[in-house]
């Protein structure tokens, strides 16, 4: 069959995708806070639409987990939950790791010039939300260059629970620790070492598990927490007596 002459009539994105990603976003930054019950009458005046693409976005972000449908009782943004952030970012760290491991000797010279674009810009990014979605570009790199539908698909759904944590909880995640493993990676991907890269992106998920449990911990038990850098702080003293000048 002969390519017609006549233009081709590309549908829009539907409402309900539109929809589904505005609420998505009001989510993942905190616009729409964890826990705030949100009703179909809200959720009209604002988007402007009509109860039904409404619902079937409501619908497909309570699948994610985002949103919760509780009986006789409403709706409600899913609360935060730190074991589900450390769970995804396991998970994420097990995925990404072997997605890099495979993408990195397909790279472009042009996906190779987008990671180092990409963290050069994260390196000089302090916003917590902006460094989650650079942090996701720059991943994206492999995961499209691999072109593995069902990790894409992974990322999807795993992703915004880790950005909405990240972003609710500034400061909780360590950019020290993050931020080295995010330079091990662009050095590994411009080399074309494929499992140092594979090594850097395991290492920057699992930092972030550890940097976030750590404040969190911090916070349910200050006393504690406190003791902990006293001691270390006295340990420091004691190896610098005995072990002279660093």
């Amino acid at each position: 069959m002969p390519v017609p002459t006549t233009p081709a009539r590309m549908p829009r994105k539907l409402l309900r995708d539109q929809i589904f990603d505005a609420l998505l976003d009001a989510i993942v930054t905190g616009d729409l806070a964890a826990g705030e019950p949100i009703s179909d009458k809200q959720l009209e005046a604002w988007l402007g639409a009509s109860r039904t693409p409404i619902r079937e976005a409501v619908n497909r972000l309570a699948g994610m987990g985002l949103i919760e449908v509780l009986p006789q009782r409403g709706t409600r943004i899913a609360p935060l939950d730190s074991t589900r952030f450390a769970e995804e970012m396991e998970m994420l760290g097990v995925v990404y790791s072997a997605t890099v491991r495979e993408a990195v000797p397909l790279l472009t010279d042009t996906d190779r010039t987008r990671i180092s674009e990409l963290h050069a810009t994260v390196s000089r990014t302090t916003n917590a939300l902006e460094r989650a979605r650079i942090v996701d570009a720059l991943m994206s790199v492999f995961v499209d260059r691999y072109r593995n539908t069902l990790i894409q698909r992974i990322r999807e759904k795993s992703v915004p629970h880790v950005t909405r944590m990240i972003t609710a909880r500034p400061g909780a995640l360590d950019a020290t620790e993050t931020s080295a493993a995010l330079d091990s990676l662009a050095a590994a991907a411009a080399s074309g070492d494929a499992d140092a890269a594979a090594k850097a992106a395991r290492a920057y998920f699992t930092a972030g598990v550890a940097s976030v449990s750590a404040r969190d911990g911090a916070e349910s038990n200050p006393a504690a927490a406190a003791a902990r850098l006293e001691g270390t702080a006295g340990l420091e003293g004691t190896a610098g007596l005995e072990g002279g000048v660093a």
